[in-house]
């Protein structure tokens, strides 16, 4: 049997108005690995281990904006259950009319997404241990917690206060519908440079994995402590930037996931 055709496989999946020039194949080819290139493609790698700043810099990755006022989280951990339990019973839906976030429900799930283990790692894999994502809260009714911007610092187990508006939330998602009953949405953001210093065009593959990870965690602690979660990928990057205060090239949003309360 041949192969199907090339172009035609094109037309069908993208219109015949796809241009031959696709920037996600580009990106793709050239964030490759190849082994004649090692040498230069290891340049980062090699300026981490002869600089005792980056090192240093490297050696507690975040970004906790411990100028800013914040809240400390209280202590609180997973029940117990079971891996196969949560996965068999993770659901994608949106949250529907119930009960207020507890702030201790909130402060589990950031926890088990990306915060930190008790041997001193982190709860997601992250290429270098570079850790290049950021966890903002959008607050809208977590009980115990004021509405609006807030960021995790996962090394103090803090949530800083960004901003208290959070007007632009709807405008920001594609479907605004799909918050509509949400208690809190969580935005993973990533800084570029914190990942790709060390390992290039590489760098940026490895934080969409980490975001992939972190969120997996979020959506599995949701389902163990019986909270609706949806991931979320349809949004207006620009707006929910400007919600977040990032700049959108050094900083910028890559993935969300929204939260219910407790069922009524």
């Amino acid at each position: 049997m041949s192969a199907t055709p090339v172009p035609f496989l094109r037309s069908t999946l993208y219109g015949d108005e796809h241009d031959l020039w696709d920037p996600a194949e580009a990106f793709h080819e050239a964030s490759r690995l190849y082994p004649a290139l090692g040498e230069r493609q290891a340049v980062g790698i090699a300026r981490l281990a002869a600089s005792p700043s980056l090192q240093r810099l490297t050696a507690r990755p975040a970004h906790p904006n411990r100028h800013l006022p914040g809240l400390e989280l209280a202590p609180a951990w997973l029940p117990a259950t079971t891996l196969r339990d949560a996965i068999e019973l993770r659901r994608s839906r949106p949250p529907g009319p119930g009960e207020p976030l507890p702030l201790t429900a909130l402060a589990v799930l950031l926890r088990a997404g990306y915060g930190l283990t008790g041997r001193g790692g982190r709860t997601a894999p992250s290429g270098g241990a570079l850790y290049p994502l950021d966890l903002f809260v959008v607050a809208l009714e977590v009980a115990g917690l004021d509405r609006g911007v807030w960021q995790f610092d996962p090394l103090e187990a803090r949530l800083v206060s960004i901003s208290s508006d959070v007007a632009d939330l709807s405008g920001a998602v594609a479907l605004p519908e799909l918050v509509e009953h949400a208690r809190a949405v969580v935005f993973l953001a990533a800084t570029f440079w914190r990942t790709r210093f060390k390992y290039g065009l590489r760098g940026y593959r490895f934080a969409l994995l980490e975001a992939g990870h972190v969120a997996q965690n979020l959506l599995l602690a949701a389902t163990a402590i019986d909270v609706t979660a949806l991931p979320l990928g349809g949004f207006y990057d620009a707006r929910a930037e400007s919600l977040l205060g990032l700049d959108g090239v050094d900083r910028s949003v890559l993935y969300a996931v929204v939260l219910g309360g407790k069922p009524a």
